[in-house]
């Protein structure tokens, strides 16, 4: 449950270069951007020099339920406060401005019953320009009850779901959304929280996993404005229903050699496409509005882990996503086949984890727009009812342009796609100083991302962080259409209690 006030609908940024300006790229699912639509994952605490990038990597954030404090049934209240600063390129000029600067105060509550059971809340307060919302956010980013029934555990309410074992790159990970829009210096501050019910069924050494979420959510990016006489319509989501359910089953094997698991997921994408919400003809001025339009995909997957000796880690994940109706559906991508395979080792006090990605697309073919672009001014001249020939013409032509956008935003440009990227860390002086960075380059598109971060632990509660984050990419890109409104370098304070 989010009640951050209406943001502009980000996807339309697609819209932003007219038909006229097109130049073809030669990108997530995150991002990876890059690669997947959305952001790339990290650590889900945030304290200071202690969760640095490298972390994210480090655990299973699809592992059952585990007691807070086993053995204590007092409730335990924690959280932090902190100030963050953002700043980069000023849009449409070479001069700075401050994206972002706010503060925020997180609250998270524990209760715990040994045996039974225990629940998880988390709110989170901000106050100030935080690049999304104009006003205080109130974000209730996970409330949920864990119940242990011998076997079986089950999780109820708002929560986060991630899966997958690879670093930033997650091709299973289609469940919760994320908001690529929100500045953070810590990269899992992007998730948004889902209702959803989830259990697993221990059968050591395998574990049956199964999610449903009954109501729809959407992942988000920024809005790079829209072309004249274009306008952002109401979304065309799915309604809570049970046939519009998301429902997921996974199946883990844990031996002490490997663990690995398969997945497979029937429901909405959690990143909308683009679609035609309507048009009007004969009126001053003219108007196209364009929806965020969700479809449903089937998503087969797996993902596995395990040592070279105490040398290295080797991890695996790969997803085979097939859209229902992409062929007659404009706002659907087409069926890929995504994976991942990376290595970590640890060089003394330097983590480094390295990895390949890719991506394949089938039945795939560039997307150019239309031959001959319909000029919206032109509909003034036309009157209802349009002859059935006139209007096919008008919204073809406006389909293949969205067609178009939707590839860029889908990150298929093209058939096949090579990616790597390379996290890597350093820390000193007693773990108090973290220096580590994220890097990802799609090696088809040219297109790259850059995360660095220095941290430091002033105290127990106390901590200080410096980063950037950085996109470029060629003109027409994905990374090119983000690059001004989320490039940015950034400062935080951070108290924890």
């Amino acid at each position: 449950m989010r009640f951050r006030g209406s943001a502009l609908i980000g996807l339309l940024s697609c819209l932003a270069r007219s038909a006229a300006a097109q130049q073809p790229s030669a990108p997530a699912e995150a991002p990876d951007v890059a690669a997947s639509g959305s952001a790339p994952a990290a650590p889900s605490e945030a304290g200071g020099a202690g969760a640095g990038l490298f972390e994210s990597s480090l655990s299973d954030a699809s592992a059952a339920p585990s007691a807070l404090d086993p053995g204590a049934r007092a409730p335990t209240l924690h959280g932090y406060a902190r100030t963050d600063v953002f700043a980069g390129k000023a849009v449409g000029s070479s001069g700075p401005e401050f994206q972002a600067a706010y503060a925020e105060v997180a609250l998270r509550l524990g209760v715990d019953d040994p045996g039974v059971g225990d629940a998880h809340a988390e709110v989170r307060v901000r106050a100030g320009l935080d690049g999304v919302t104009p006003g205080p956010d109130v974000d209730l980013r996970e409330a949920y009850v864990n119940v242990y029934l011998g076997r079986l555990d089950l999780r109820v309410g708002q929560q986060i779901i991630v899966w997958g074992r690879a670093d930033a790159f997650n091709p299973t990970n289609n469940l919760t959304p994320t908001d690529v829009r929100v500045r953070s210096p810590v990269e899992d501050d992007r998730r948004l929280g889902s209702l959803a019910a989830r259990l697993w069924l221990d059968l050591a050494p395998v574990r049956l996993e199964g999610v449903w979420l009954p109501v729809y959510a959407a992942s988000e990016i920024p809005s790079v404005g829209l072309p004249e006489f274009v306008s952002a319509s109401e979304p065309r989501y799915p309604g809570p229903a049970l046939d519009n359910g998301l429902g997921a089953l996974r199946v883990h094997l844990e031996l002490p050699s490997i663990e690995a698991s398969a997945s497979y997921l029937l429901g909405h994408a959690p990143l909308p496409g683009l679609a035609l919400r309507d048009y009007t003809v004969g009126v001053e001025p003219p108007v196209i509005r364009i929806a965020r339009a969700a479809y449903r995909q089937q998503v087969v997957g797996a993902d596995f882990s395990t040592a070279l000796g105490e040398w290295a880690a080797i991890r695996g994940e790969a997803a085979y996503r097939r859209p229902f109706d992409y062929q007659d559906t404009v706002q659907a991508p087409r069926p890929d086949l995504q994976y991942a395979v990376g290595i970590e080792h640890d060089f003394g006090p330097v983590s480094v984890i390295a990895q390949y990605l890719g991506r394949y697309v089938f039945d795939w073919r560039r997307e150019d727009g239309p031959d001959d672009p319909i000029d919206p001014r032109a509909l003034v001249d036309f009157m209802e009812p349009l002859p059935l020939f006139l209007r096919d013409s008008i919204e073809a032509s406006i389909e293949e342009e969205l067609r178009l956008r939707n590839q860029i935003l889908f990150v298929q440009r093209a058939r096949v796609q090579h990616l790597a990227s390379v996290r890597a860390e350093w820390r000193a002086l007693d773990d108090t100083l973290s220096l580590s960075a994220l890097g990802l380059v799609n090696l088809t598109t040219r297109e790259w991302l850059l995360y660095p971060k220095l941290a430091y632990s002033i105290s127990d509660s106390m901590s200080v962080a410096v980063g950037a984050e950085l996109y470029t990419g060629p003109a027409g890109s994905l990374f090119d259409l983000i690059e001004d409104r989320l490039s940015a370098g950034y400062a935080e304070l951070r108290l924890s209690f």
